[in-house]
């Protein structure tokens, strides 16, 4: 049964899906061109992506280009290519002739295969583009074939107010949603990205926090390229608008990104109004 949010959503053009949670991460089933598979929800990746390994299953063909792949820790050595889904269902909603991206990892396998095959990301662009809206404390994402409205945005956050959360206001810069906040008093902003794995700092941004950690076998892994080791570091506070996380505790690594990259608040994101809801 949909709550006050859903049912008003509903009411007002919106389709829903339910997402699958699997590790620290959110997906969407899909069926593209009559094809079933499912998508990580990544507000971190600037556009949508299908994995060249996936391409067969979902009944596309790809269209090469000379765009380098690039991700959070630089540019890769293969190229983006170009397909057009043109008829992708998520739940109850259908939207077509969808152009995304086609890439892969380093090992041409998936960079999330490693915790259950995936065939691509559903990202920013498109997001945007039909005004979604994610609710992560009940696994739904909404989203509006004609596109975002500021009246239905408006009410939205007046549903959510009379329900006690809270906004916190979101940017978006170079393609990537962010969040203004602080690393033990050090101010610094945070992209807001439901594909990492973790909460992460950069290290440079750790350095001049005081922040140190223990270093781990782990690598930091993305499109395009490796980034690297990973530490793990655990610091009195970390802030995301008015929300305060003491004791907080985050992976640290090298990012070619010019802030951190984090997502520590799992709640209600309006992408048609650009807040986070907590």
């Amino acid at each position: 049964m949909l709550d006050p949010l859903g049912r008003f959503l509903a009411g007002h053009g919106y389709g829903g899906a339910q997402l699958v949670h699997l590790q620290n991460f959110f997906r969407v089933p899909i069926v593209s061109n009559g094809k079933a598979g499912d998508l990580i929800i990544d507000t971190g990746a600037p556009f949508s992506v299908v994995f060249r390994g996936s391409l067969g299953k979902l009944g596309l063909t790809e269209t090469e280009t000379q765009q380098s792949v690039y991700g959070a820790f630089g540019r890769g050595r293969e190229r983006f290519g170009l397909t057009t889904i043109h008829s992708l269902t998520m739940g109850n909603c259908t939207l077509l002739n969808m152009p995304v991206a086609v890439a892969s990892d380093n090992e041409g396998r998936g960079i999330f295969r490693r915790y259950g095959s995936s065939d691509g990301l559903f990202g920013l662009r498109e997001m945007l583009k039909y005004g979604s809206i994610l609710d992560l404390g009940n696994r739904l994402l909404f989203v509006r074939p004609n596109g975002p409205s500021k009246d239905i945005a408006q009410a939205v956050k007046s549903i959510l107010a009379a329900e006690g959360y809270t906004a916190v206001d979101l940017a978006i810069a170079r393609s990537h949603l962010r969040v203004a906040g602080s690393v033990n008093g050090l101010a610094c902003h945070f992209i807001v990205d439901t594909g990492a794995f973790f909460t992460s700092i950069d290290r440079d941004a750790a350095y001049k926090a005081r922040i140190g950690g223990t270093r781990t076998e782990m690598v930091a892994e993305g499109i395009g390229r490796s980034g690297g080791e990973v530490s793990v570091a655990r610091f009195p506070t970390l802030r995301i608008g008015s929300y305060e996380i003491t004791n907080a505790s985050a992976a640290v690594a090298r990012s070619t990104r010019k802030f951190s990259a984090a997502e520590p608040i799992r709640k209600r994101r309006d992408c048609s109004a650009r807040n986070i809801w907590g």
